[in-house]
């Protein structure tokens, strides 16, 4: 009988040791550490569809940690195998800890992200453990948008500040290979209304990037009234935007934005491909102002067709 219990002990300790060899890490379950700002109506929508989402994925265990009450050190007393923060002012706070931990930064822009992650996007070496799933959309989705609305525009002019001057770069880039031309405008925010009846003469277009130095609410109307008042076109970067007067804009919703984070924390080897540390959504609609589209004499194919080609031609690249 003792024979018996004892062969029977060591053959189950075989079976778990053998599992434990086995089964990959990613069959887990990963322990994640959702920090919030309780104040901010967008984030507390955003948590409760990520923690939906994250429902059907047996891999993932959530625990909610309001930014206000938040310890560094309790992050590391229970040993999360990631932080999904949603809070800006929580991510200087986590950049400056330290922590071991990978750490995935939502609902921020580029531009928001640099002030306190400078190096961005490119951080592979001081931040390997930072991504930054941020709410602008990538150049060639952004340049392609506006080659689908009218190929005649080809004279895009760009404003951006020291925040947002390394979107630049890509622009240009992707700019080149298509025989468009990117004008770029460098200002900050004193000089942004000067600046702006400038670049609606000498562009065909104006193409917005997430600059709150720039973009605000005290600044928009005039930079819509002066850009219609030179028939210079506008393409936004958020419903907003467009619904008070840009032309058209790429934008990413509460649903997409947290389908793709689900997905990169599921599959995360799909992240380490990637060498930025930007991470742009992936998931997205077109929406466009046909009233002011009208008024410029500009007609082009509907949403979901433009949002159709642009997916085909992300496709085939």
């Amino acid at each position: 009988m003792l024979f018996n219990s004892s062969h029977t002990l060591r053959f189950y300790r075989l079976l778990v040791i053998t599992a434990l060899l086995v089964l990959p890490i990613h069959s887990w379950a990963l322990n994640i550490a959702l920090v919030y700002n309780e104040d901010s109506g967008y984030q507390q929508s955003f948590m409760a569809e990520f923690v939906t989402q994250a429902s059907s994925h047996n891999k993932l265990n959530i625990t909610k940690m309001p930014a206000a009450s938040l310890s560094i050190s309790a992050l590391k007393n229970k040993r999360f195998d990631t932080i999904v923060n949603l809070d800006n002012a929580t991510g200087e706070k986590l950049m400056v800890s330290n922590l071991a931990t990978n750490t995935f930064h939502a609902l921020t822009t580029l531009a928001r992200a640099r002030s306190f992650a400078p190096c961005l996007p490119k951080c592979s070496k001081s931040l390997p453990r930072h991504r930054f799933f941020v709410l602008d959309q990538p150049p060639a989705r952004q340049l392609r948008l506006i080659q689908l609305i009218s190929p005649s525009l080809t004279n895009i002019g760009v404003i951006v500040t020291n925040k947002s001057v390394t979107q630049l770069k890509p622009l240009i880039r992707f700019a080149k290979q298509h025989k468009l031309t990117i004008s770029e405008h460098i200002t900050n925010s004193d000089n942004m209304r000067y600046q702006i009846d400038d670049v609606s003469k000498s562009s065909d277009v104006i193409l917005a990037v997430a600059d709150t130095d720039i973009y605000n609410v005290s600044s928009l109307s005039q930079i819509l009234l002066t850009s219609y008042r030179y028939r210079t076109p506008i393409i936004g970067f958020s419903k907003g935007f467009i619904k008070a007067g840009a032309i058209a804009g790429v934008v990413s919703n509460m649903q997409q934005l947290t389908k793709h984070l689900i997905e990169s924390l599921a599959s995360p080897e799909v992240l380490k491909k990637n060498l930025s540390n930007v991470v742009h959504p992936k998931y997205f609609n077109v929406i466009t102002n046909r009233n002011v589209a009208k008024s410029l004499n500009l007609h082009f194919a509907t949403d979901d067709e433009l949002k159709k080609q642009l997916t085909s031609y992300e496709a085939a690249r």
